[in-house]
């Protein structure tokens, strides 16, 4: 009976009556277990002062508890709670306008999703030490935040962790500047753990002066993924930065779903941001929390695999360069192994190339700007991105040091030479011996 009233009078005005004083706030969060409660905008009624942040009271401190806009009542005496749900059904009640109401029946629907699964983190003696000890132990993880306008002068309502098998959402709404001591600060400065975070301008800002937490060991998704078009487009820039359901769809072709959950969420907490103060947090919410960091590791390794598609492309051909290379075309090594090879020589072909393709599929803006279009309602036109093939690239004038043109050959073609008696020392010297000089 006690938690079931206790749900009706959420972010309601109560009066609170404890050994050592008397208090009022905003009802924010009960805990059936402890009977517990947490109250914001907390006043104390005493000495007529208001109190920082929220503050929560346990259930054997509390003598009395009053709804401030109803009929007052004792607690935990459940004759004076049916009472007072008697006469509060009698009167005329106020259209409850509380940011959970609007938000879950209004704009907000669940995500049909089994392999989203995370751990909710709001007390400090159950879950929050093994779970800050699990994540120590690892070397890369995800990291984001949700609040209402998250910068220095915004308020941090929740932090989300995830490593490579579960999800943490840290609920520093409710557990306050403390979590940062007892273990969240110690991670976040870890030099030692990569943190995947997806444009953390705002996030670092908030931390540091906020908190104090200077996070270190950053990989920012979305500096990656403006780096990857740019690295496709020849060097050219876009007109704008990607947001995470966008980048999550181009480089790993997102379900729709979850795509148009996330497009839908988003639009509907900037409506009405106020929503992550609401406790117990929607359902739907905390899945959308989920989602925020449930790909981040992956997204950050498919955008490294394309960041260094032209780098393990000229390791190939360093690793063939001379392996199939024939020995009349060979020489003395030491002649040109510090000059800058014929395949690296390509990528201003290559970056050349890749422009008249991006200039092609792309509109420009009057800054010069790439516009590229939204995933969600464009297919964005696929560009592969030339990797270096000597193939693909226009013959550029070539010539070894006795003035003759080298003829490029294909590797499959070119055949397994020996050396022949008549083929000079001083004009095909074995490879051991060119492997030996140049060391």
């Amino acid at each position: 009976m006690d938690s079931l009233w206790f749900r009706e009078i959420l972010s309601k005005r109560v009066k609170v009556t404890l050994v050592c004083g008397t208090y009022s706030g905003c009802l924010r969060h009960v805990d059936a277990a402890t009977k517990a409660i947490v109250l914001d905008q907390v006043e104390d009624l005493e000495n007529n002062r208001k109190l920082p942040g929220i503050k929560m009271f346990f259930g054997y401190e509390i003598k009395n508890l009053e709804i401030l806009d109803a009929l007052s009542t004792s607690y935990p005496n459940e004759s004076a709670t049916q009472t007072t749900n008697v006469n509060n059904n009698k009167r005329d009640k106020p259209e409850d306008t509380t940011p959970e109401k609007s938000f879950h029946e209004q704009h907000f629907s669940e995500l049909e999703d089994e392999s989203l699964e995370y751990i909710l983190i709001d007390q400090f003696h159950q879950k929050f030490g093994p779970a800050i000890f699990h994540i120590k132990q690892q070397s890369v993880i995800g990291v984001a935040v949700e609040g209402i306008d998250i910068c220095r002068f915004g308020k941090l309502c929740l932090i989300q962790i995830a490593t490579n098998d579960q999800i943490y959402l840290f609920d520093i709404f409710l557990l306050g500047p403390v979590a940062f001591k007892n273990g969240l600060k110690m991670i976040l400065e870890d030099s030692d753990i990569l943190k995947v975070i997806h444009d953390c301008r705002l996030v670092s800002d908030c931390l540091y002066h906020q908190y104090r937490v200077g996070l270190t060991n950053i990989f920012d998704t979305q500096v990656a993924d403006v780096l990857q078009f740019s690295l496709e487009a020849g060097g050219l820039l876009p007109s704008c930065v990607s947001t995470l359901a966008e980048s999550l769809v181009c480089h790993l072709c997102l379900p729709p779903t979850k795509a148009l959950f996330l497009q839908r969420s988003a639009r509907a907490v900037k409506v009405n941001p106020k929503v992550w103060t609401c406790r117990p947090l929607p359902a739907g919410l905390m899945q959308r929390a989920g989602l925020d960091v449930m790909y981040l590791l992956s997204l950050r390794s498919a955008l490294m695999d394309k960041l260094m598609v032209d780098f393990t492309t000229q390791v190939d051909n360093y690793l063939s360069m001379y392996r199939n290379m024939p020995c009349i075309n060979l020489g003395s090594a030491e002649n040109y192994l510090m000059e800058l090879p014929y395949e690296l020589k390509e990528l201003t072909v290559i970056q050349r190339l890749r422009r008249e393709d991006a200039l092609k599929n792309y509109k420009v803006d009057e800054n010069g700007l790439l516009v590229r279009p939204c995933p969600q309602s464009e297919k964005i036109p696929e560009m592969k991105g030339r990797v270096v093939n000597i193939d693909d690239i226009p013959e550029l004038e070539a010539t070894d040091p006795s003035g003759e043109n080298v003829l490029e050959m294909q590797n499959e073609d070119i055949p397994l030479l020996e050396p022949s008696p008549d083929c000079g020392e001083d004009r095909c010297p074995p490879l051991e011996e060119v492997s030996r000089s140049t060391f």
